[in-house]
């Protein structure tokens, strides 16, 4: 047959390589040969041939001979919250947990917690069967188990205690019943006192069992303790209340802070009195001290002058002495001058201060009217004059 022209064995060979690369590149680019495992990751994967399931942990690729494989971060973080598109305002999907507290009230949860897979091959690969990816573990799992734990943690408390005194109560018995099953509850009534009416009052409320020890009690086992999936770092980040439940909410709290003010303004009235009573206490005695002080200085300076006094008495009486025995001592000298004997001299000069004597004597002596009018005359004067000499010379002698 003439004008055709048939390939020669060689180019047919070439066509055949050339087929066959390109078949090899795209099953190594179709992911079906080859599948690389990080290091945050477990892949999981089923043979196309065999069915038999491998898991993987280890970084690095391996071989996936056209079967399938399933990716698992080994932690990852659950939100239960709000979600929010990327780089916009607007509400996406609303992911928060609704929760009902013992006085009826109402509220959003909103938060996250972080999830770690199971450490053993066999609970990972029945984590695996069970829900077969990781989305469905997050929400038939994780959600569910916080879910519940969120509604069985309503009752234990009021809108307003979830909102101020029990905060922290919310967040412990969630995260506590997520991972290790809820509560085991019962009713119970109690009476306490009502600071807004000032009077005690009978509710019921949920308390929980506990067992000899103390320990809570449990309805159930949680399902992530059963699947070995291990939950940590519950945190919530919001709690949104109903417009009513939020009004509620401010009134009550409004008026219990009317009331501590009161009851602190009453406590500080009293702490006033109790102060100023014994401010006036303090004051009273202080005064009775300065009194006593006065007082005292007082007796002080009367004993010192009676002391003084006494000592100046004593003074004057010693004095009064020394000046009688001086006396006496000249007398005494003068007598015995007189008894031994004076020189012409010294008998002039006494017969001088003799006479001097008398005449000062004389002055001072009022004589009795008869005896001045005597007729005695010169005779009379000299013996006068004689006894009176004598008694200045001895004093002691009688005339």
């Amino acid at each position: 047959m003439q004008g055709v022209t048939i390939p020669s064995l060689n180019s047919r060979k070439i066509l055949m390589i050339g087929l066959g690369f390109l078949l090899l590149i795209f099953i190594l680019f179709s992911g079906k040969l080859i599948e690389n495992v990080d290091n945050s990751e477990i892949v999981i994967i089923q043979s196309a041939f065999s069915g038999k399931i491998s898991i993987y942990s280890t970084p690095g690729p391996v071989l996936q001979n056209f079967g399938t494989a399933t990716h698992y971060k080994k932690s990852n973080q659950f939100w239960f919250s709000i979600k929010k598109d990327e780089g916009k305002n607007n509400v996406n999907e609303d992911q928060s947990i609704k929760i009902r507290f013992n006085d009826g009230g109402h509220a959003q949860i909103s938060g996250s917690v972080r999830w770690y897979m199971p450490v053993n091959e066999k609970a990972t690969l029945k984590l695996h069967t069970d829900f077969g990816s990781q989305d469905a573990i997050e929400q038939q799992l994780i959600r569910q188990v916080v879910t519940k734990a969120v509604f069985m943690t309503g009752p234990l408390m009021s809108s307003k205690e979830s909102s101020a005194e029990k905060r922290n109560d919310l967040l412990s018995y969630i995260e506590d019943q997520s991972i290790n099953g809820v509560y085991r509850t019962k009713q119970e009534d109690i009476k306490v006192h009502d600071d807004l009416m000032n009077t005690d009052k009978t509710i019921t409320v949920v308390k929980i069992v506990q067992d000899e020890k103390g320990l809570p009690m449990r309805q159930e086992v949680s399902s992530v303790k059963i699947y070995g999936v291990d939950l940590q770092g519950l945190a919530l980040n919001s709690i949104d209340y109903d417009s009513d439940v939020e009004n509620q909410i401010k009134v009550q709290q409004q008026a219990y802070m009317q009331v501590q003010t009161a009851i602190a303004n009453s406590k500080k009235a009293e702490q006033d009195a109790i102060t100023t009573e014994l401010q006036g206490k303090a004051a009273a005695a202080k005064a009775k001290w300065e009194q006593e002080v006065i007082k005292a200085q007082a007796i002080t300076q009367a004993q010192q002058e009676k002391e003084v006094a006494a000592l100046e008495a004593q003074t004057a009486l010693l004095s009064s002495q020394k000046v009688k025995t001086d006396a006496d001592a000249k007398a005494y000298a003068n007598t015995r001058l007189v008894t031994a004997g004076l020189t012409p001299q010294e008998r002039a000069q006494f017969d001088k201060d003799t006479k001097i004597g008398v005449a000062e004597a004389l002055s001072k002596i009022v004589l009795p009217t008869t005896y001045m009018n005597g007729g005695g005359g010169n005779k009379d004067a000299s013996l006068l004059e004689s006894i009176l000499g004598v008694k200045l010379l001895n004093p002691d002698k009688k005339p």
